[in-house]
């Protein structure tokens, strides 16, 4: 009889003497399946954003509606699920139990993807060190203000310094930052007056993008971009393209493409950068510099080394992760593959969260270190790499 008793007053149904037991009575309820989807519900807007997110990445731009999903930021993924937590944890208090499962894997899966996105991994890893063959910069300039400063593009005395959207408000350049072409040849590549080529074999004007070059540009060709179908009235539908070079250094060619896309929001983006590397390949008239400095139509040839570039910089106004971007032209590695880690983003300048600004190399350079670079005035922030040339043995 009295184990009877003890088991009326011990059974499953009793009340904890242990405060922190998960045993309910009639003050301390079991987290039951309410409060389980409660927690769920509060992490709601976290799984749609990372859904959304995978969408971007899996998909991208082969459609038109899927594109806009590859504008969602990773840190955007890795801050919702930070807030999810917080409101999680907040909802159910020190007495939740059933929504450790999903803060885990909140958890787990923000710093997972902060660490792919910015290669922190890098961090662990010892620098590259030595001399680099040669520097190059890119920058949209962009003006967001009257004038622009491009003291730090100077600042970093590079080989090769491209520049696009200079000419925004169709005015001079002088007036816009108050540097004369041969001053902003000057400062930048440290070439000293009177011991050059003619002028205008190391700096091209051309279009919206303007060159500065330690070593002879000997030819150069465009491609346009052409009015485009978009579903947004007002939208911007074409007005600019892609400049290629073929450079003179000690140590061979280098072929450069400068691009600068247009920021059509309601076009394919698939098909204008398919339309581009349709037109590249199909162009067949390029302008060469004689001894003197002159520009002469000559003829392409099928197989031209202008059509395999060394580098490719510029202004996307594309993810660097479109599916679009790597098939504008296969076989190109982002910078960011050799050296770097942290954030990539490069606009805008205020909080910059999207890497539209972007540098490839082709199989015969490497990084050596690489960075980005923030111009007062300018709305994209630029890029700077330490470039060197693949010298394999001879056989």
């Amino acid at each position: 009889m009295a184990d009877e008793s003890r088991e009326a007053v011990d059974g499953p149904d009793a009340p904890s003497e242990n405060p922190g037991s998960d045993r309910t009575g009639p003050d301390r309820p079991r987290p039951g399946l309410l409060r389980r989807a409660l927690g769920w519900l509060v992490l709601s807007p976290w799984l749609a954003v990372l859904l959304a997110w995978l969408v971007g990445r899996a998909v991208g731009d082969r459609l038109l509606w899927t594109q806009y999903f590859e504008w969602i930021p990773t840190e955007a993924v890795a801050l919702s699920g930070l807030v999810a937590i917080l409101l999680a944890r907040l909802a159910a208090g020190r007495r939740w139990r059933g929504g450790r499962l999903p803060l885990v894997l909140v958890a787990g899966v923000t710093l997972w993807l902060t660490l792919g996105e910015w290669s922190l991994w890098r961090a662990a890893l010892p620098g590259e060190s030595g001399p680099a063959d040669f520097r190059v910069v890119f920058l949209n300039v962009s003006p967001g203000e009257e004038t622009a400063d491009l003291s730090p593009v100077f600042d970093l005395n590079a080989g090769l310094v491209v520049l696009s959207n200079v000419h925004p408000n169709r005015v001079t350049f002088e007036k816009i930052y108050g540097v004369k072409k041969q001053s902003l040849l000057e400062r930048t590549v440290r070439v000293e007056p009177g011991r050059t080529p003619p002028d205008e074999v190391h700096v091209l004007s051309y279009a919206s993008f303007f060159v500065c070059s330690k070593w002879p540009i000997r030819r150069f060709a465009t491609v346009g971009v052409g009015k485009q179908e978009t579903w947004l009235e007002n939208d911007t539908q074409g007005g600019a393209g892609v400049l290629l070079l073929e450079i003179e250094r000690p140590d061979g060619p280098l072929i450069v493409w400068a691009v600068d896309m247009p920021s059509t929001l309601g076009a394919s983006r698939r098909e204008l950068f398919e339309g581009v590397a349709r037109r590249i390949r199909e162009s067949a008239r390029v302008m060469v510099f004689d001894d003197v400095g002159r520009r002469i139509f000559a003829e392409k040839s099928p197989g031209d080394p202008l059509l395999l570039p060394d580098l490719v910089v510029g202004d996307f106004n594309t993810p660097g992760h479109a599916w679009s971007v790597s098939r504008f032209r296969p076989g190109l590695r982002p910078v960011r593959a050799d050296t770097g880690f942290g954030p990539r983003g490069t606009w805008p300048t205020s909080l910059p969260l999207f890497e539209i600004d972007l540098a490839r190399l082709g199989p015969g350079l490497g990084a050596i270190r690489s960075g980005r670079i923030r111009c007062d005035g300018c709305r994209h922030l630029g890029l700077w790499a330490d470039l060197d040339r693949y010298h394999p043995p001879l056989p």
